[in-house]
């Protein structure tokens, strides 16, 4: 085998592993945005009247309180899409 056949074999190689490398990236993105429909769109929505405190009152209206919650929805998220492809890859749902 001559040096620029295994030359391109070892391109290949690492080609073939950064496309699925993408591919993973992709699936957890896809799955994370997925999951995260289901979440309430806005930090407000987790006030309920049963509970004796204002929403107000404990910063629930502000722009700090809406960042931190969507940098929260987001990290769960993908956590659990992680986790998701973990278990497809070892039923073999994914290449």
């Amino acid at each position: 085998m001559s040096r620029f056949s295994m030359y391109d074999r070892v391109q290949q190689i690492q080609e073939n592993a950064e496309a699925a490398q993408v591919d993973k990236d992709d699936w957890i993105r896809d799955k994370a945005d997925e999951l995260a429909r289901d979440f309430p769109e806005c930090a407000m929505e987790f006030y309920r009247p049963s509970l004796r405190m204002s929403p107000y009152r404990v910063g629930l209206d502000s722009d700090a309180a809406q960042d931190a919650y969507a940098i929260f929805v987001e990290s769960v998220c993908l956590a659990k899409a992680k986790e998701l492809y973990g278990e497809a890859k070892f039923m073999g749902d994914v290449a």
